[in-house]
């Protein structure tokens, strides 16, 4: 009896200290919100500014004002930024980043979560989740082709490693913290806390493990909040009346899934070899890798003098294409020319992710998809802005490995909750292909980045 009565006393002397270690940790997590999400407005803030600067566009509205400007201020902005991410890259290679330098995103978060010690790994450091940062906002500034959420992701969790460092919390609370970041940076970037609280849970940190829910949650609440009050309560993407979409459409989504994983398997391939493809370039030719980004410029200068859509997050063609501004034909051609521009920016080392890429091609592949549904079945106009909204989360979730949380990305950034079903179907079965078939980018991404260790 004596020995049982000792087992039991731990137990019940550190529930005190237990419940003490876990409200700091929501204050820490809270406070890690509000710096995240104040680091990611300025972010935002500074891709603005850079866009304005470069095109004169104001609201991510690049390309409207696009159309307005000169051919050669088209054709020179990217490589006047590509030759500023050039120096930066060049500043990172003489600052520890290797032969190879580049920019940081998602995979080397998710490679320090898996670290079996504290996070004082060289990729959270201070320097280089400021220089990520910095090359990730010229690159964007000047029309490079793909997204802010992974250079934000990278820069959410090197904020909320500090603390950890400071207060030298052990690997369990180190790690919910990093999830805390990425969670907030998601959240802050989209206005969309339950997706960047699932993002963190899925991609991140891949476990569901009940301590980590609260501060996560906090932390993604306190970003979305911090965001919201500065850019306002509206969804990023108009939201659709889809209230009486026929029967027959829900059926008929396993096809969009279908499709969804054959087009998420062709970019993340692409995207995956676009980096390989640009250092084998530069040992032909004898140019240092930092050399890469203005020749990219150059290059996506002038596929956006025919398709000034590309350029950016392309957020205002993602809209349009919702809108129903673009014809079945031209959606198409969009899917292959972003799809070009995003190699060719991460081929030349321009700094960024695929997120918002990969919401873009289902965007308009599911338009294109949608409009040959609704010719079909009678609703030409439901068809193609349903299968819009369900095209971005089932090719984006399918590419990220991330079904949930993109699902609830469309749904928080188009407040459409008909489509909310239809795109978890369709994103559940492109994921589950996708899977079989070598995994999803990061996943990818975070083996090539564990051999380079």
């Amino acid at each position: 009896m004596g020995q049982s009565v000792h087992a039991t006393q731990p137990r019940r002397l550190s529930a005190p200290r237990s419940w003490v270690i876990g409200l700091r940790l929501w204050v820490i997590a809270a406070l890690v919100g509000l710096a995240v999400g104040v680091a990611v407005i300025f972010m935002r803030l500074a891709i603005l500014g850079g866009e304005f600067f470069f095109f004169n566009a104001s609201h991510e509205q690049v390309a409207t004002a696009a159309r307005d400007l000169p051919w050669q201020t088209l054709l020179v902005a990217p490589v006047v930024g590509g030759s500023i991410v050039g120096m930066l890259l060049w500043l990172g290679k003489n600052s520890g980043w290797g032969d190879a330098p580049r920019s940081f995103g998602v995979a080397e978060v998710m490679a320090a979560r898996r670290s079996p010690k504290k996070l004082t790994d060289a990729t959270l450091s201070v320097r280089d989740g400021l220089l990520s940062a910095a090359i990730a906002g010229v690159s964007l500034s000047s029309g490079s082709s793909t997204g802010r959420e992974g250079p934000a992701v990278h820069l959410g969790a090197m904020i909320s490693s500090l603390p950890s460092r400071w207060l030298k919390l052990d690997i369990r609370a180190t790690r919910t913290l990093i999830g805390c970041g990425a969670a907030a940076a998601v959240s802050a970037s989209f206005h969309a806390p339950l997706a960047g609280l699932l993002f963190a849970r899925e991609v991140v940190l891949q476990r569901y493990r009940i301590a980590d829910i609260g501060p996560v949650a906090v932390s993604s609440v306190v970003a979305a909040l911090a965001a919201r009050a500065h850019f306002g309560e509206d969804s990023i993407f108009p939201p659709p009346d889809l209230s009486e979409t026929p029967l027959s459409f829900f059926l008929i989504t396993p096809l969009m899934g279908c499709l969804a994983a054959g087009l998420a398997l062709v970019a993340i391939w692409t995207w995956i070899e676009a980096p390989k493809a640009g250092e084998r370039l530069a040992d032909r030719t004898g140019l240092p890798v930092w050399a890469l980004p203005p020749l990219g410029g150059f290059a996506i200068g002038a596929l956006a003098l025919a398709f000034p859509q590309i350029l950016g997050v392309g957020y205002e063609a993602t809209a349009s294409a919702i809108a129903g501004a673009y014809q079945p034909l031209f959606l198409i051609v969009l899917v292959i020319a972003k799809l070009a521009a995003t190699a060719i920016s991460l081929g030349s080392r321009f700094g960024n992710g695929v997120f918002s890429p990969s919401i873009y091609l289902g965007a308009m592949i599911g338009g294109a998809f949608g409009a040959a549904a609704g010719l079909a079945l009678g609703d030409f106009e439901t068809g193609r802005t349903f299968f819009t909204i369900v095209g971005m989360g089932a090719v984006s979730g399918a590419v990220l490995g991330a079904p949930i949380s993109t699902t609830l990305i469309v749904f928080e950034l188009t407040a459409s909750y008909e489509t909310a079903a239809a795109v978890l179907v369709s994103v559940s079965l492109a994921t589950v292909l996708v899977q079989g078939v070598g995994g999803a980018i990061f996943e990818r991404q975070l083996r090539i980045r564990m051999r380079e260790r």
